[in-house]
């Protein structure tokens, strides 16, 4: 029996090996996380480059070659929701001039072609499915992959106990990102690598790139979750996107708070964190000591002790800076006050007052 899904050959064009396993794998993890009794596996046999990718459970049904089937799309304990991951898969292994696929399932065994088709005037994929005995569950076989193919593969795979909210700081970890054990892709300018568990962040549906906001929040959320340490205290002093959100998820009351500010002072006494120009000019007229800091490490440091900057003005100039700054704020009866008091304590025309 011949099953013809209307799918150019060069749809995905940029997917390869990877990709392809990355999918079938995928399925099948998520077969056994939610059927416990069902165990999933990728085995690789090197006497014959042979790549096994297997469920004990479970079959896969005509219906499924349909595009756009799945029973996961509400599902956020899943890894695929799209209903088009493995039918991509074939396809681009059927391309593969070297990988051949072999899929048995349900008591067939489906081989897969790229072939011109006469109703559609075009090359289309084509499953040919026979009858086979087979045991139980569903497996695919890839041909000819090479060891370095596989120690490649290897490197996109987390062993489990890193599936679930990790940071992964080896360096050459650095910037990538897993979703449920699986690569997903790698974010410039991150000073760590993070494995989340499904549904945590927003993926589009290449599984390629990963939503800015989702990760920053889930990577800061992660970092604060572990409690302080010193790298936490040299990321948000680095500005590092990892912890772009830490404050948002600390309060005032919290251990980090007190032990970033241990940090801050263990670094630089009591020198008052500055994070603007102006904020360096006013610390430079008063002649105090000051560190130029982000404003994100200023903000965590306020929780714990607040820092004023000695002012040079004489105190009606700072009147006359605050009624500037001020004045469309406050009632009309306030600033006229306001007015009087800047006059009695230095009576020079009230056009003065107003040119600051």
């Amino acid at each position: 029996m011949k099953f013809t899904l209307p799918i150019s050959p060069e749809y995905v064009a940029h997917w390869g090996l990877w990709e392809a396993v990355r999918e079938i794998y995928q399925n099948a993890l998520d077969e056994s996380s939610s059927d416990k009794e069902c165990e999933s596996k990728i085995e690789y046999f090197e006497d014959d480059e042979r790549l096994e990718i297997s469920t004990s459970k479970g079959n896969l049904k005509t219906n499924s070659l349909v595009l756009g089937k799945t029973s996961k799309r509400d599902d956020q304990t899943q890894r695929g929701k799209f209903g088009e991951g493995y039918k991509l898969a074939l396809l681009v292994l059927a391309r593969d001039p070297v990988h051949d696929v072999t899929v048995w399932t349900n008591k067939e065994r489906w081989r897969v072609k790229i072939e011109e088709d006469d109703i559609f005037k075009s090359e289309v994929l084509n499953i040919y499915a026979d009858p086979y005995v087979s045991k139980e569950g569903v497996l695919f076989t890839i041909e000819n992959v090479t060891t370095f193919e596989w120690l490649k593969i290897q490197e996109n795979i987390r062993p489990q106990s890193e599936w679930y909210d990790t940071i992964l700081e080896d360096e050459n970890q650095k910037g990538r990102i897993y979703v449920g054990g699986l690569y997903v892709s790698t974010v410039e300018r991150y000073a760590c690598g993070y494995a989340f568990r499904p549904g945590v962040v927003k993926l589009d549906r290449d599984r390629g790139m990963v939503d800015g906001f989702d990760l920053a929040w889930q990577t800061s959320k992660l970092w604060t979750s572990r409690g302080h340490s010193v790298r936490l205290s040299e990321l948000l002093e680095a500005e590092a996107p990892d912890v772009e959100y830490v404050e948002s998820h600390v309060s005032e009351d919290s251990s980090f708070a007190g032990a970033h500010y241990g940090y801050y002072v263990t670094r630089h006494g009591d020198a008052i964190p500055v994070s603007s120009q102006d904020e360096i000019q006013r610390a430079q007229a008063a002649g105090v000591k000051w560190v130029l800091v982000p404003e994100k490490v200023k903000s965590m440091l306020r929780l714990v002790k607040s820092w004023f900057i000695p002012s040079s003005e004489s105190v009606v100039e700072r009147l006359r800076k605050f009624k500037q700054n001020y004045q469309w704020h406050l009632p009309n009866q306030a600033q006229q006050e306001l007015d009087e008091i800047i006059e009695q304590m230095d009576p020079k025309p009230m056009e003065r007052s107003n040119v600051i």
